[in-house]
């Protein structure tokens, strides 16, 4: 065949040949689309059961440094202790392979002293959950300064709050009858006053009364200020009760990882009860996940004067995970707990060492 007629021969078979329509484009298209969407969600929950198992190992890696401070001092870390105020998560960073961070707290001043203000503008990510936004509205009013910086406000926007706080306890019972009583002691009860009565070891509260009220502090669980225990004294079994647990939800601003207590400062009394006034980082087991705010998350700009009427120490435990929070027990075992946990017959119970209460597993 001659090169002409194979040109005519080309030609002839590229004007029998259609191309794609805009109609089978489109539709190409939208099964594309489908496709995608079909696909994503799959994605999404792929990257999020990454991010909860990051945030479980997170939390696990606070429990076996518990449990090496534990060895080490023969009791599990007090929080707010005097005269330094420091949280317990401040004090089990060189636990935490986080020997840097450690060494920049210095162990015998108060937290908002300069020396640990390199300390308090440090972040720690071992200490956030993955599945959180990067930063979170923060109360900085008392903080260190770092020369040549510019003096912080109320709050601001910082990675620096913990999303894994101490269980101080139940609040505040059940008494010996099994009733349950919320609020602050009985009028009269003033400041350190006593729930008396009750199953578990007592509820001791630092209260004042207002919608700025700082809900007091339990101590019948695993950490709280003044706290010595040890893990003998643990009876209700260290599989059963909780020892750190996940706040990580929109609850408002609190206060840096190395505050235990806002209160204190001056003070050289280790035993002094102004550990127990306006305790960050520890929280009492009051109400049901997700539930009580420090802050209404629908404020801008939360600050000291737009708290809701929850009391500080009784926010809620809560995640951004779906459906539950991750909890840390005492023998330092991750457990995830739903958010339709009940409250009284087992969230209460759990957060308690010694209540003697036989609750169903919600693990």
């Amino acid at each position: 065949m001659s090169p002409a007629q194979t040109a005519r021969v080309s030609a002839r078979v590229r004007a029998g040949q259609t191309g794609f329509t805009l109609v089978e484009l489109l539709v190409v298209i939208a099964i594309i689309g489908v496709l995608i969407a079909l696909l994503l969600p799959a994605v999404q929950s792929a990257r999020e059961a990454a991010r909860r198992m990051d945030c479980a190992n997170r939390l696990r890696q606070l429990g076996i440094a518990a449990h090496n401070y534990h060895d080490s001092f023969k009791e599990l870390p007090t929080h707010g202790v005097l005269p330094t105020s420091l949280s317990s998560q401040a004090q089990l960073t060189r636990f935490m392979e986080e020997a840097a961070i450690y060494d920049l707290v210095d162990q015998e001043q108060h937290w908002s002293n300069s020396r640990n203000a390199r300390a308090y503008w440090t972040p720690i990510p071992q200490l956030r959950c993955p599945s959180t936004p990067s930063t979170q509205w923060t109360d900085t009013g008392r903080a260190p300064q770092i020369a040549g910086q510019p003096a912080a406000g109320d709050s601001m926007e910082t990675a620096l709050s913990p999303h894994y706080v101490g269980i101080m306890g139940a609040k505040p019972g059940p008494r010996k009858d099994g009733s349950i009583i919320s609020g602050c002691p009985p009028s009269g009860g003033g400041r350190s006053a006593k729930f008396e009565g009750f199953a578990t070891t007592y509820y001791q509260d630092n209260c004042s009364m207002g919608t700025a009220n700082s809900g007091g502090v339990a101590i019948n669980g695993a950490i709280f200020p003044l706290s010595n225990v040890k893990f003998s004294k643990i009876t209700d079994g260290t599989s059963k009760t909780m020892m750190y647990g996940e706040m990580s939800w929109d609850v408002g601003a609190m206060q840096p990882w190395i505050v235990g207590s806002i209160t204190g400062a001056g003070i050289t009394d280790p035993k002094s009860t102004a550990a127990r006034g306006w305790v960050h980082g520890a929280k009492n087991v009051m109400h049901p996940p997700g539930f009580a705010a420090l802050h209404d998350p629908a404020d801008v700009q939360p600050s000291a004067t737009t708290r809701t009427n929850n009391p500080l120490t009784d926010a809620s435990l809560g995640s951004n995970h779906p459906g539950g929070f991750h909890v840390l027990m005492c023998d330092a075992s991750i457990q995830y707990v739903t958010n339709d946990v009940d409250l009284v017959a087992v969230l209460r119970p759990m957060a308690s060492r010694q209540s003697e209460d036989i609750y169903e597993s919600p693990f």
